[in-house]
């Protein structure tokens, strides 16, 4: 069941590569960017995340704390991520935190053109195929969501198919807006 806006993020501890914990709950007081991505081996998922981890510093400087979640094992992510990202990367195997969050999954997300354009740039930029290397199945989609300081669903983006995640402009776009929002709801007068 997908999450709506204003809802509690459910909260989960779990161990990132390099050992450090996340806990959802002990990082209220900041915003926090969830971003779901398939399996490790994943072409588009990896064009995406080098992408992301290229530009990340644009989201630091607004304040965003960024936890990146695949349903592969921790080996396996691992060894697809030589270096530690500028964020904490985890590992849900068992798709714990994924069905919390009602990330979905299905065979159409796999056939569209903008899969079928970043599958093409992965492989030209010298990602694997990956198709059977696939740790929890081929058929999931993206879904990223944007946290407040009080835990709660300030956004939510469920993919419509494989290359369908937010980028880190997007993203960029959405916080800058929820802060002019905030600032709005704070300097307007309240009518009574």
């Amino acid at each position: 069941m997908r999450l709506k806006v204003g809802s509690t993020a459910p909260n989960f501890t779990v161990q990132a590569l390099g050992g450090r914990t996340v806990d959802l709950a002990a990082l209220r007081g900041r915003t926090v960017l969830l971003k779901f991505y398939r399996f490790a081996t994943c072409p588009v998922c990896n064009l995406h995340m080098h992408r992301f981890i290229s530009e990340h510093d644009k989201l630091r400087a607004l304040g965003l704390t960024t936890v990146v979640l695949y349903h592969s094992p921790e080996d396996k992510l691992a060894s697809e991520n030589m270096d530690l990202p500028p964020f904490d990367l985890v590992a849900d195997p068992e798709k714990r935190i994924f069905k919390a969050y009602g990330v979905e999954k299905g065979w159409a997300g796999m056939f569209s053109f903008a899969v079928m354009r970043d599958y093409y740039r992965a492989l030209k930029a010298g990602y694997k195929p990956g198709m059977f290397t696939s740790d929890g199945g081929i058929t999931g989609n993206p879904a990223d969501f944007i946290i407040d300081a009080d835990g709660r669903i300030a956004y939510a983006h469920y993919g419509r198919h494989y290359a369908d995640s937010l980028d880190t402009d997007q993203v960029v776009e959405i916080r800058r807006g929820q802060s002019a929002d905030m600032i709005g709801a704070i300097s307007s007068p309240q009518r009574a």
